[in-house]
Formats: structure tokens, sequence, C-alpha cells
């Protein structure tokens, strides 16, 4: 093997990683059913004052290329609204974060920007973390 061909492999090799890659995901939830006096808009603050917080942190890459081919494929839509009840941090093989907010029935967030719901995306994340446990709705149901 020749030294050019190894040169530009690992050359190749290199420029082909996409820094835009996700690295993981972390997901920062309050219980289901929660009835609060106002809707939450995306916010890292959002959660501050909420006892039920739950966190999952997902690094697997089956899931990651699943929630990343999803995210991808969402748009805009001025037309659309939030509650959120799941805030996702977004972080990239290059450092960057980005913030995604999902409603416990509908509405998604990406930086501030309102999307299209996206079923199959929210059932995506909410199968995901759980979101739906059954065995708490029984819980809460017997209170």
């Amino acid at each position: 093997m020749s030294i050019r061909f190894i040169v530009s492999f690992v050359f190749l090799s290199l420029i082909s990683c996409d820094s835009t890659t996700i690295k993981s995901v972390e997901f920062h939830y309050m219980q289901p059913g929660i009835s609060t006096h106002y809707r939450y808009f995306c916010s890292t603050y959002m959660f501050i004052e909420l006892g039920n917080k739950r966190y999952k942190k997902i690094t697997n890459t089956s899931y990651l290329s699943d929630f990343e081919e999803h995210l991808n494929r969402l748009e805009k839509s001025p037309n659309e609204s939030v509650n959120a009840r799941v805030l996702t941090l977004i972080h990239y093989a290059n450092g960057n974060i980005d913030t995604l907010c999902i409603g416990e029935y509908r509405g998604i967030c990406l930086n501030g920007d309102l999307l299209l719901h996206d079923e199959d995306f929210h059932n995506l994340i909410m199968d995901e973390i759980d979101f739906y446990d059954k065995k708490l709705y029984e819980k809460l149901r017997k209170k």
C-alpha cells in the first residue's frame, strides 16, 4: 500500500465525520397529567418550581439516528403552539446544543421556533422516556 493511499484514506475519513451528528439527548420532563395554572413555553427554567421532575439521557446510536432523522424532517409553523412538558437538550459532536420542547399530547418547539406537529416523532420521544407510565397513572387515579 502506498503512503499516498493511506494519507488520502485518513483525510477523507476525517472530513466525512459529520460534526453535527447527535452525540446524546437529555430529556427533562414532568409526570403526565399534572395541571398547571399557565402554559409552559420552551425554556430551561420551565421545571424550576415543579417537584415531580424526571430525567433520562440517551446515547444509544440506533435511537439517536432515528431521532435525528425525524428531527431533520420537521418544518416550521407559525400556527402551532406548545404547552411544554418535555425539555430536551440535544448535544452534537461539535459541542453545540439545541433545545427541543414537546407538549404532553402535541406541540413541538426547537430553539424557540414552533414546528408542525409530527405524531411519529412525538411518539418516538414519549415511548423512549416512558412518559405515559401505566403504573403511574394507576397511582394518580387512586389519589
